[in-house]
Order: structure tokens, then sequence, then C-alpha cells
């Protein structure tokens, strides 16, 4: 883990690393490309700004070692188990 890199918890309990601010190429519209870290598979991600806002915050590298040092299945099954708990709130 970068101790200097920029780490983010989402609401439903993932970890995550920003990558960078860009841009979409059709509308130019503000985008965050990012990297999902824990607990599904590693691999990059782009979502519009908007929405990182107000899904992710910020957190420690020691959070996310610590994460990382859980239980997977475990945490897979939190999140989703969020994910659907939100989902179904908002009506979607």
């Amino acid at each position: 883990m970068d101790p200097n890199a920029s780490y983010f918890r989402h609401v439903d309990g993932g970890y995550y690393r920003w990558i960078a601010d860009a841009r979409h190429s059709e509308d130019l519209s503000p985008v965050v490309v990012y990297e999902h870290l824990w607990p599904f598979e590693r691999g990059i991600w782009v979502r519009p700004a908007g929405e990182w806002a107000g899904r992710f915050s910020p957190v420690g590298v020691d959070e996310v070692v610590a994460a990382l040092r859980g239980d997977r299945a475990q945490a897979q099954a939190a999140v989703t188990t969020a994910k659907a708990l939100r989902r179904a709130a908002r009506g979607t």
C-alpha cells in the first residue's frame, strides 16, 4: 500500500484508491478514475464525479490494510447485503 495515496471507503463497505480526476470523452463531464481494492477482485473503474462525493469517504491506509487482512467472503457478503438494502431503500 502506498502511504501517500488517497484511499476511500464506499457507503456499502468496499475500499478504493483514487487515481485521477478526468473528463468523459463524449460530453466532457467530470469523472473519477479509481481502483477497487477490497473485497471483490481488483479493477480500475470510472464514475461520474457527482456520484463519487456522495458515496465515498476518505480513510487512512491503516484502515485499508486492516480490511485486506480480513475474511474476504464475509466482507463480500456484508457489501452485497449493504448494497441490496441501499437500493431497496431508494426503490431500485
